[in-house]
This record gives structure tokens, C-alpha cells and sequence, in this order.
């Protein structure tokens, strides 16, 4: 019975060893799973906009009243009026 122990105890470990620490489910997550659609283009601070391969179009906005960071609906006209001025500099 020791033995059998000590085997899956040696493979967990060596499991651990050669990962990269983090789970597959994690390192693939899209950060924005749900999207606001009501943020007037005032209560903006700043906007972030991540572009990654597996995920659709993510934009992060940090807002000036409570500094609190929210994912911002790509479909909202003010963004894409942001996103065009951005792309045509």
C-alpha cells in the first residue's frame, strides 16, 4: 500500500513540476464575460482595448466616479466612434 501511495504521490509532484502553473480553463479565459451597455462616454477615465486571439473584441473602461474597472459593450455608437478615430491616426 506504501508503495502505491508513494507512486501517485511522485506523479502529482512531477505533474505539478512540469506545468506552467497555471490551469488550462485559466489561461485561456477571455477577461470580459459579461459587457455593460449603459456607461455614458463622461463617467470614462480611460479606456483599454485588447484585441486576443481567441476572445472577441474586449474593451476595458476605468471609471472617473468610482475608479471601478468595467468591460464596455463593443456595439455602443461613442465606442465606435472611438475606435474609428483610433484606427485612422
Amino acid at each position: 500500500m506504501d508503495a502505491k501511495v508513494a507512486a501517485v504521490l511522485a506523479l502529482v509532484l512531477a505533474t505539478l513540476c512540469l506545468g506552467d502553473g497555471k490551469p488550462v480553463s485559466l489561461s485561456y479565459r477571455c477577461p470580459c464575460r459579461f459587457f455593460e451597455s449603459h456607461v455614458a462616454r463622461a463617467n470614462v477615465k480611460h479606456v483599454k482595448i485588447l484585441n486576443m486571439p481567441n476572445c472577441a473584441l474586449q474593451i476595458i473602461a476605468r471609471l472617473k466616479s468610482s475608479n471601478r474597472q468595467v468591460c464596455i459593450d463593443p456595439k455602443l455608437k461613442w465606442i465606435q466612434e472611438h475606435l474609428d478615430k483610433a484606427l485612422n491616426k
